[in-house]
């Protein structure tokens, strides 16, 4: 009886703080995660972000990236939008506000490789990607099955 009292005292609790989850882990060993991050919809730092992944669209498809962008009232992966709570609890997951201005890059194993401003060049992302041991080797595996590599 006393297990279960502290079993629901348990469950009580963390359904009080509960947000609706978005399950990252779906994309582990699949996709890399890129997060754009901004306090408005018309942050300038997000526009021109989002004009470079337009322009560099197929270099984020190669490198298996889904782009994810959440602001204070709501957010979207790719262009499926997440309602404000699934929001909230990604950006408690990451760790940011909602005054942060961020690029946030989560590699195919789950962990975070890269935390910087808003306005990273996207070149560089790519080539930091580029440069991870799993790219390496998703590069080299391409040509051997006929599928071309497109530069960063």
């Amino acid at each position: 009886m006393r297990r279960q009292l502290i079993l629901a005292i348990g469950l009580i609790f963390s359904a009080s703080d509960h947000l609706p989850a978005y399950d990252l882990t779906q994309h582990q060993w699949r996709h890399r995660l890129l997060f754009l991050i901004a306090p408005q919809a018309d942050d300038p730092g997000l526009a021109a972000q989002q004009r470079e992944i337009a322009l560099q669209r197929d270099a984020l498809l190669d490198r298996d990236i889904r782009l994810f962008q959440l602001l204070p009232d709501r957010g979207f992966v790719e262009e499926n939008a997440l309602s404000a709570e699934t929001a909230l609890g990604l950006r408690k997951r990451l760790g940011v506000t909602t005054a942060d201005r961020l690029v946030i890059l989560i590699g195919k194993d789950g962990g975070i490789k890269r935390r910087s401003a808003l306005n990273t060049d996207l070149r560089e992302i790519l080539l930091q990607i580029d440069a991870m041991p799993m790219r390496r080797d998703e590069m080299r595996a391409k040509p051997k099955a006929g599928i071309p590599a497109p530069p960063p």
